[in-house]
């Protein structure tokens, strides 16, 4: 992993942040907060999404490896290929599951359900939320470029720690520009970023706050699909169409993507 992260003053939070039971807790998962990245947290409800399509790129079928109740069937995966194409060992578990996407796409709905699964399935798991870092970490920060940057530099700090204590930690971040991700990717060595791709009217039509009607009124400035861009990712490692599936099914292929393509030991 490399070492150019920066921590931006974070080092003591970070160190307080491994230091319960369950290692490098930084985050209440008891609710599935929104990830607008624009000012503004949305309800719960907004992330409750009843549809939603999920869609791997360039993976073969792993369907069969997750069951019809949706636990993974493989009980040992054993060694594996990192994103890089390296062979990792049993205990090389720590690993980013980064995902992006429009606010309103689902993103901190499937996280929020990706970590407990990977929980119940004894995979030490940990979920940071662009709107809880913003909260807990980011007072100060605004909502230009170099703002939006510096935030997730200290995603990818806590994500970097998290990594070398054998965490899985899964970031739903909105990480508008290509940029932002290259640098996730290029610090964090185990990374898989995952695409949450959801049509920018359907995005709207989950809004229950109105954060993007505001948006179209000018009265929230830089917000990313209205007044500020959002970059398509060109080459993630998945991509989860959240117009036509739930939320279930869509963690359901990220497990599966899991099983065939990484080293975790997914055990029933």
């Amino acid at each position: 992993m490399r070492a150019d992260g920066e921590s931006s003053g974070i080092a003591q939070v970070g160190a307080a942040a491994v230091a319960d039971d369950r290692t490098g807790a930084v985050c209440d998962q008891a609710a599935a907060q929104g990830n607008d990245e624009s000012g503004a947290a949305h309800d719960d409800a907004a992330y409750r999404v009843d549809d939603g399509t999920a869609v791997a790129s360039n993976w073969p079928d792993v369907g069969a490896g997750v069951t019809t109740d949706g636990s993974v069937s493989r009980a040992d995966v054993g060694a594996g290929v990192t994103c890089d194409g390296r062979t990792t060992g049993v205990a090389d578990q720590g690993m980013t599951i980064w995902l992006t996407g429009l606010s309103g796409a689902g993103k901190s709905t499937i996280a929020s359900m990706l970590t407990d699964r990977l929980t119940k399935l004894g995979i030490a798991a940990e979920w940071l939320d662009g709107d809880e870092l913003r909260r807990a970490l980011g007072k100060g920060l605004g909502f230009s470029r170099e703002d939006r940057f510096e935030n997730i530099r200290r995603a990818v700090y806590l994500a970097d720690m998290l990594n070398r204590h054998g965490v899985v930690t899964v970031v739903s971040l909105i990480s508008p520009y290509t940029e932002m991700r290259d640098y996730a990717r290029q610090t964090l060595p185990r990374f898989a970023e995952v695409y949450v791709d959801c049509a920018l009217e359907v995005c709207e039509s989950r809004d229950v706050k109105g954060l993007y009607a505001k948006a179209r009124r000018s009265e929230i400035p830089s917000f990313t699909g209205i007044s500020d861009p959002y970059e398509i990712p060109p080459g993630p490692e998945l991509t989860l169409h959240t117009a036509g599936q739930t939320p279930e099914e869509s963690v359901n292929t990220l497990l599966a993507w899991l099983t065939e393509h990484t080293s975790l030991k997914l055990n029933q």
